[in-house]
């Protein structure tokens, strides 16, 4: 009798141990096909936009998916010199390339150099949005440690949400109790074996919340790449409020078992505009029943109704329904990209535009300078956030303005001058910085001064030219500035580029 009990204990042994390898073997083969990316950085000084801050070393994560191609976030690979990849468990670096990066949903695609790297690595598939309350996991490479981190967690949220690396960009997230920590953005966060997302950022304020990126959004990502440009994430372009309110509905004359969402505004340049007015009431988008709270069904949840222009692609069509005037209308919208959404956006990746003339350092006003310390003045806010909101169309394509001074005879009395908005020079209103530097090499021969006027300031900035001219390579020699501009965004030079 005990000699079947011991047999019987072995065999059950046996078959859990049968039961579990598969199960372990899904574990391995992820874990083999996540990476630790080291980023040796290096982005721009804002103050002085010819030179490139001291270089630093961050740390991510990132795992291989189809074609060679390992994704990642885009804060991961930023303003990158240098880039390292290693194996779990292997102190062998391998340098990699940048081949696809979206600043505006926190993502970028990475191609290791050596072929040698991707040898009997299985790439991940991607599976589809979790249910809430499943069960995730996260993988990644935290900062504190070399070797591979695994977390587990549920999914609490799934819902629309602000993407720090941009800055001004919402997009769908979700929401996990999985520990996600610096180093662990760019890892996958897995379900039955496939990726459902890439861990991205947390809740520094709560603890225990985390936040990744969804398949769609990847999906999108990745689609929008394959003419190997990368377009961006279409926004519609309206500011909205909700209908809650049952008598304003019936004030509005909207039909009963009729819900939508009330245009408030219409964004000048958007895709909305000619098409959408303010004072409609958005009813449907490609059939979807919009609430009162302009909420649309999505699986088992609701989100905004801009998740429809969001899983599109710039330059397709979007179906829309509004109440106006007592009917109903079927439209259809061309989806573009967010207006102005470069100068609202943070930057990466790129050497800011300046132009240097007589020792005045003009620049474009962008998030990146009015974010630099003391420079959130009135006037600078009002240029950056405000104008077009209270003014429409009155915006330029760059707000151009003079941010210091580089002392010199030929700007004396001017040295402590900064952050002087330029609206016109010599009478005439300048719309960019290229604009600028034409009018400044186009001037008749005979002119004796430049004048630039600003609608901030009283009194305008006069130069004398001929001698600006004179003194141009003098001002730049003493001050160590090898160009005077760089007026095409040139990307910072690193190995990826």
């Amino acid at each position: 009798m005990l000699h079947f009990e011991v047999k019987f204990f072995f065999l059950l042994i046996s078959l859990w141990t049968v039961a579990l390898s598969p199960l372990q073997a899904t574990v391995d083969r992820i874990e083999q096909s996540v990476f630790r990316i080291t980023n040796f950085q290096q982005s721009p000084d804002w103050q002085s936009p010819w030179k490139l801050k001291p270089t630093g070393r961050g740390q991510g994560s990132g795992f291989l998916i189809k074609d060679d191609l390992i994704l990642t976030n885009a804060h991961v690979v930023s303003d990158s010199r240098m880039l390292l990849v290693n194996k779990i468990s292997s102190p062998e670096p391998f340098l990699a390339d940048v081949v696809a990066i979206a600043h505006d949903s926190d993502l970028a695609l990475l191609k290791v150099r050596d072929s040698k790297f991707y040898l009997n690595l299985i790439p991940l598939k991607l599976g589809g949005v979790p249910e809430l309350r499943s069960r995730v996991r996260a993988y990644g490479y935290p900062m504190g440690g070399q070797e591979l981190s695994r977390t587990e967690g549920v999914v609490s949220r799934i819902e629309f949400g602000t993407y720090v690396h941009p800055g001004i960009d919402s997009h769908l997230l979700v929401q996990t109790d999985s520990a996600i920590n610096p180093g662990n953005s760019g890892g996958p966060i897995t379900q039955s074996g496939k990726a459902i997302g890439v861990a991205f950022q947390s809740n520094l304020r709560l603890n225990d919340v985390g936040y990744f990126i969804p398949v769609p959004l990847i999906t999108r990502f990745l689609d929008d790449m394959k003419d190997g440009k990368y377009d961006g994430v279409p926004e519609i372009g309206v500011e909205t409020s909700s209908l809650i309110n049952q008598h304003y509905r019936r004030y509005l004359g909207l039909p009963e078992n009729t819900a939508g969402i009330l245009v408030d505004r219409v964004v000048p340049r958007s895709s909305a505009e000619g098409v959408i007015k303010t004072g409609d009431v958005l009813t449907k988008i490609e059939d979807m029943q919009i609430d009162a709270a302009g909420m649309v069904n999505y699986g088992e949840q609701q989100v905004t109704f801009f998740i429809e222009a969001e899983n599109r692609q710039i330059g397709d069509l979007l179906k829309i329904q509004v109440w106006r005037n007592g009917k109903f209308h079927d439209l259809s919208l061309t989806l573009k990209a967010a207006p102005f959404g470069v100068e609202m956006r943070n930057s990466y990746d790129e050497l800011p535009e300046y132009l240097i003339f007589g020792g005045l350092i003009f620049i474009a006003l962008n998030r990146n300078y009015i974010h630099s310390p003391g420079n959130v003045t009135p006037p600078l806010a009002y240029e950056h956030w405000y104008r077009e909101l209270e003014r429409p169309r009155t915006r330029k394509d760059q707000a151009v303005l003079i941010s210091r001074v580089l002392p010199s005879s030929v700007n004396s009395g001017y040295t402590n001058l900064h952050n002087f908005i330029v609206s016109t020079v010599n009478g005439k209103s300048i719309n960019t910085l290229n604009d600028l530097d034409k009018m400044l090499r186009d001037m008749p021969p005979d002119t004796r001064h430049v004048v630039f006027e600003s609608e901030w300031q009283n009194m305008p900035i006069v130069l004398d030219y001929k001698k600006s001219l004179e003194q141009q390579q003098t001002v730049l020699k003493r001050y160590g500035i090898m160009a005077g501009s760089n007026l095409s965004g040139m990307h910072i030079k690193g190995t990826q580029w």
